[in-house]
């Protein structure tokens, strides 16, 4: 498997930010059908109104993280469950480096919230299906979706990227993960 990995970002008022592209109501309809709603702390349902973990900052630092799979890579992938496994791996390698750059930016300005693509705590599994409270309640983050951003939009308007959906089963030139620094 080869891809690169490019990253585009923009620094953006929060107030703009949030009038532009938070629909929690809309965006929630989408987490309703996904398989993974209510299974995770990270995603809804929320005790909580979920405008309350974006609200009161002044600037977002939007990030769109590109991994853009080389032809060879695509071709090899024949069925809809090979460009599954090949793209869920290379997120996962992405992502285990971007987490810990997330993380970092977020201690370099005090007061800051990263919000991640999803939570990988918890290899395990996360304890929200058996009832029991996060294990990691201070390092676990939300996703900008999970708490009601239009990400599709965002990125194309901000970062100029379309966001490659494969229709066929085939796997994406690309895959984008989104993820913020709100700032103080």
């Amino acid at each position: 498997m080869k891809y690169s990995v490019s990253t585009k970002q923009v620094t953006i008022g929060a107030d703009e930010f949030i009038s532009r592209y938070r629909d929690v109501e809309r965006i929630r309809q989408f987490c309703l059908q996904c398989p993974g709603y209510g299974k995770a702390w990270n995603c809804p349902p929320f005790d909580f109104d979920p405008r309350t973990v974006s609200d009161g900052f002044k600037t977002v630092i939007f990030i769109g993280t590109i991994i853009e799979f080389d032809e060879e890579t695509r071709a090899a992938c024949t069925t809809p469950e090979q460009a599954t496994s090949v793209g869920r791996q290379a997120m996962e390698e992405v992502w285990k480096t971007l987490l810990p750059k997330m993380h970092q930016m977020e201690r370099e300005v005090p007061g800051s919230r990263c919000f991640t693509f999803r939570c990988i705590l918890c290899p395990e599994g996360c304890t929200r299906p058996e009832g029991k409270p996060c294990r990691y309640p201070e390092q676990m983050r939300y996703s900008l979706e999970s708490i009601g951003f239009d990400i599709t939009k965002a990125a194309t308007d901000l970062l100029d990227i379309r966001l490659d959906w494969s229709t066929d089963g085939s796997l994406s030139k690309t895959i984008t993960l989104l993820t913020a620094l709100m700032c103080p």
